[in-house]
């Protein structure tokens, strides 16, 4: 048998050599994780995707889910830095109501706590998952 050699693959043993590129060489690079942004249809398996037949629940979850106009919106450094926005803005709309009237103002105060509960639960996530970075 003919010994058939393409940029280190041996087609009679396998993969000869394994070379590594840097950063410096050029070319496109993958974004960084923080960058991305999530899949349109959520992840589903190929198989699933494959054999699934349409139902009621995937027709429902489909027009049920809400239309995005800014997908960037998503990305997990925007989405913190519009959390945070929320959160201010909210803080100051109850703080301008609190005056005016007590309904408005206790309706404000309670999405303002159940926003800040939302913020704190995320950072707890960021610390453990740190956490166990560092191992």
């Amino acid at each position: 048998m003919s010994d058939i050699r393409i940029n280190g693959l041996a087609f009679d043993r396998g993969i000869d050599s394994i070379s590594y590129t840097g950063r410096e060489t050029g070319g496109q690079q993958l974004p960084e994780r923080h960058e991305l942004t999530p899949p349109a249809d959520g992840v589903r398996a190929q198989l699933a995707q494959l054999l699934d037949k349409p139902n009621t629940a995937r027709y429902l979850d489909e027009h049920l889910r809400p239309a995005l106009d800014n997908r960037d919106l998503l990305m997990p450094g925007k989405f913190q830095h519009a959390l945070q926005s929320a959160l201010d803005g909210l803080a100051a709309a109850a703080e301008q109501t609190q005056h005016q009237s007590q309904d408005d103002a206790r309706v404000l105060n309670r999405a303002l706590r159940l926003l800040k509960d939302e913020a704190g639960l995320r950072e707890l996530v960021t610390m453990y998952r740190s956490a166990l970075y560092q191992g």
